[in-house]
């Protein structure tokens, strides 16, 4: 018989051959959405960093300050995407822990009135410069609301990568004799 597929075969033969093991699947997904969250994460960082640049750092809250420092970790992520670098994932995570999301959490409470906004140039006795920050307070729940979920899905998926790329993880365990 001549067509598309040898003689003496069915056309199922290729099911034991087309298979993506799941960790290459898992890696693919969960880095995209890494992707897409450090770019976030890093677009805030940039308008925090032109900010400081146009009025000075002292024009800055405390908290703003905070995001600044967590701003540059967004290029150790992006080297542990790149790399499949479980190392700098964990410093991305550390640095995500100790200075993006405490940044968020400050923000949504001094906006709401909690803790008193401390800016640096009242600490410091500089004059007084207006930031480019929105007067409205929905607009500042707004983006740190959304940089928070966005540092919360960060820690997930930084999770399931490096679970996913734990080769330890998948070998089978010994045989006792």
């Amino acid at each position: 018989m001549a067509g598309p597929r040898a003689g003496g075969t069915d056309g199922s033969d290729w099911n034991h051959r087309e298979k993506v093991a799941h960790q290459y699947v898992v890696s693919v997904k969960f880095k995209t959405a890494m992707r897409r969250t450090i770019l976030y994460h890093g677009m805030f960082g940039l308008c925090a960093g032109l900010g400081s640049l146009m009025y000075g750092i002292m024009a800055l809250n405390c908290w703003q300050l905070l995001w600044l420092i967590s701003a540059p970790t967004c290029l150790i992520g992006f080297r542990g995407i790149c790399k499949n670098s479980t190392i700098s994932l964990v410093v991305y995570k550390i640095c995500l822990l100790g200075s993006a999301i405490p940044a968020c959490l400050w923000a949504l409470t001094a906006t709401g009135g909690f803790v008193p906004h401390f800016e640096i140039y009242q600490l410091l006795g500089a004059p007084k410069h207006d930031l480019l920050m929105p007067h409205n307070n929905l607009a500042i729940y707004f983006v740190v609301i959304t940089a928070l979920m966005s540092h919360f899905y960060s820690l997930i998926c930084i999770n399931k990568l490096t679970h996913a790329w734990d080769v330890t993880a998948r070998r089978p365990a010994k045989k006792s004799e």
